[in-house]
């Protein structure tokens, strides 16, 4: 993401041929002394030095007067004085604000020339009598004429505007909004009308001639400007005056002034939309974008108060859309407000019990741990001694994940399993404790899915071996490890023997999951022979087929009917972390809830990654990552529906 940043360059009142009633740029800016053009390279290096990020827009911005009718000398020396940092690459473009009645084709087209990107004009209000009023001395026709001028050079037309100037009302301010956009401006700035010392607007005020809006009807009003601003794709860089030392004590004499301002619009927009909530649910939680969550809650928290006293139990939390990939598309502060959209708006409601409670491994990274609380309630396990430190804190290991619950060993953390009681998910004891090397590990560590079970066989703890009325047998006794079910027909492994068992292949080269998409029906009509056989010659590893001949009385008709074809992808495990271990396993990094993989991890280096977004595409399927970082195993991500 790029970081914008401006420099800002205040020449108050410099150029400016009138005196607005309103205005005292030195008090406003808190600034009394003029920047000089051998000034600027200073100010220029003293913010260069302060900016972190590398991955940055820089523009230099000269605010305050009227640029524009500077003697073209003095414009040109400001202008110079950038011309090295551009050259270098440290400024990428220069603005400035002026004022409408002092624009001209030739000026425009030679300030172009030094790297003028954006031109704001102080339009104020594009009501004749208001700007008569307030001594502009222009009209709203010099506005009309400038904004053709700087819009047919291909430069950024910025349209200021003041609301609650002398003489004007909402429908006057909102009229004037409407002019912005439709004269074509891609910028504006709301600022409130406040009164100053030192102003023939200060005399008004004295007089009763004019009466200052109050705190909260500019809040109002610059909420309904705000919002329709950005909906049609007006950026809005700036709610309110700069906060300054003069403004904070003796310049101020009335009106809507607060260093707050911004955050108070923000708060306003979100009462208003969240006013019209309609639930019957006495326990929500409001999923807003992670930008915005200060904003939703309210100022002084009084949008959560509001709710609270309707709903109860309101809880706010921040859903981060950077990790969420749709159809597999990879992965503001209170004054900067041009980051804003209509969707910054956007938001959903969940009752507590719609969340799922998670399992997962504490010792995960921060960031993905973070980012998996958004998700739901989660329990984090700690490492135990019970058995090997890398797995010792595994969710695969202690629980086997049922349709709707959990089946887990009778030495799993006593802690999680009180917590999950307290949350009435639904439990079974098992029949084998873990124990400290395999396979006394992995009774636990099973995928089930619909009526089948996939394991290892010999060491499958028998409640879980009850509830299935198929199974596949697999070597790999770390069957969960190395494999999660997205359904019942399509799952993605990164073991080659798991792998050849459920797809039937022997091989491991996804272009052949595509194929067999593709013969499918084919393959379905052609199947012959027992349950048995056809397991038997899906499994060609000698330990299976001996387990088979075994029991193959006892397990001749619990053996699943594969002649519904099982797609499977593989991802090679070599790529994945695991601690003290030369690498982990993919299925280990990942839990599913409803059509979402979630992984702990980005996928973004996979040399399967193709493969992938495309497998989870026709699978219907979102692929959230936790964090930008390496794939890391943490046995498993266990999310279950709670029980109302």
């Amino acid at each position: 993401m790029i970081k914008h940043y401006n420099i800002p360059i205040f020449l108050p009142e410099l150029a400016c041929p009138y005196r607005c009633v309103y205005c005292n740029q030195f008090s406003i800016t808190g600034l009394n002394d003029i920047v000089k053009p051998d000034n600027v390279k200073a100010i220029i290096d003293n913010h260069l030095s302060s900016f972190k990020e590398e991955n940055r827009f820089v523009e230099v911005a000269f605010f305050g007067g009227n640029f524009t009718g500077l003697p073209v000398g003095m414009q040109n020396d400001y202008l110079e004085a950038v011309q090295p940092y551009l050259e270098k690459g440290l400024i990428h473009g220069i603005r400035c604000s002026t004022r409408p009645d002092y624009i001209s084709l030739q000026r425009v087209q030679e300030i172009k020339r030094y790297g003028m990107r954006n031109i704001e004009l102080g339009a104020q209000s594009t009501n004749d009598e208001v700007l008569k009023l307030c001594k502009r001395g222009h009209t709203y026709n010099d506005i009309v004429e400038a904004s053709q001028i700087i819009l047919s050079e291909g430069i950024t037309l910025g349209l200021q505007m003041m609301i609650g100037l002398p003489s004007s009302d909402e429908e006057n301010d909102f009229q004037t909004a409407k002019d912005i956009v439709n004269l074509g401006a891609k910028e504006t700035r709301i600022y409130p009308c406040i009164v100053v010392k030192d102003t023939e607007l200060a005399s008004m005020y004295q007089s009763g001639e004019y009466q200052a809006l109050s705190i909260e009807e500019a809040v109002r009003r610059s909420s309904k400007l705000y919002t329709y601003f950005i909906e049609n794709d007006v950026k809005v860089l700036r709610i309110g005056l700069h906060a300054s030392d003069e403004l904070d004590s003796e310049a101020y004499v009335a009106g809507p002034y607060h260093k707050n301002f911004a955050e108070m619009v923000f708060s306003n927009i979100w009462e208003e939309k969240l006013t019209n909530i309609n639930t019957e649910s006495k326990n929500i939680i409001i999923n807003v974008p992670e930008s915005q969550i200060n904003h939703a809650i309210g100022w002084k928290g009084e949008n959560k108060k509001i709710l609270s006293e309707r709903f109860g139990n309101v809880t706010f939390k921040a859903k981060d859309e950077r990790r969420k990939t749709k159809d597999n598309k990879g992965c503001l502060s209170q004054f900067d407000t041009s980051t804003s959209s209509v969707t910054d708006f956007d938001f959903t409601i969940t009752s507590k019990e719609e969340l799922p409670t998670i399992i997962a491994d504490g010792r995960m990274p921060e960031e993905a741990k973070k980012n998996l609380k958004k998700f739901g309630d989660v329990l984090f396990l700690n490492p135990t001694e019970i058995t090997y430190k890398s797995i010792s804190a595994h969710p695969d290991i202690f629980f086997f994940q049922t349709e709707d619950g959990f089946i887990y060993a009778p030495n799993a953390p006593k802690r999680i399993v009180k917590e999950l009681k307290k949350r009435k998910i639904k439990l079974t004891e098992g029949k084998k404790e873990v124990g400290k090397k395999y396979p006394e590990t992995v009774p636990y560590n099973a995928v089930g899915i619909g009526d089948t079970l996939i394991h290892n066989l010999k060491h499958t703890d028998s409640t879980i071996l009850s509830l299935y009325k198929n199974h596949i047998n697999v070597n790999q006794g770390y069957t969960r490890c190395n494999l999660v079910a997205l359904n019942e027909n399509c799952f993605i492994t990164s073991d080659e023997g798991i792998f050849n068992a459920v797809n039937g292949r022997q091989t491991t080269d996804n272009s052949r999951v595509a194929e067999t998409q593709r013969h499918r029906d084919a393959e379905c009509c052609a199947s012959t022979g027992s349950a048995t056989e056809k397991l038997k010659a899906q499994s060609r590893d000698a330990s299976t087929m001996s387990f088979i001949k075994q029991n193959e009385n006892t397990f001749t008709e619990d053996i699943v009917d594969t002649s519904v074809q099982k797609f499977v992808l593989y991802i090679d495990p070599k790529q994945i972390k695991l601690e003290g271990h030369d690498h982990g396993f993919f299925p280990g990094c990942c839990g599913v809830w409803k059509n979402n993989l979630v992984v702990c991890g980005s996928t973004k280096n996979l040399k399967e990654k193709e493969e992938l977004d495309k497998f989870l595409k026709d699978n219907n399927f979102n692929l959230i990552e936790l964090y930008d970082g390496e794939l890391v195993d943490v046995g498993s991500v266990f999310l279950v529906r709670n029980e109302e």
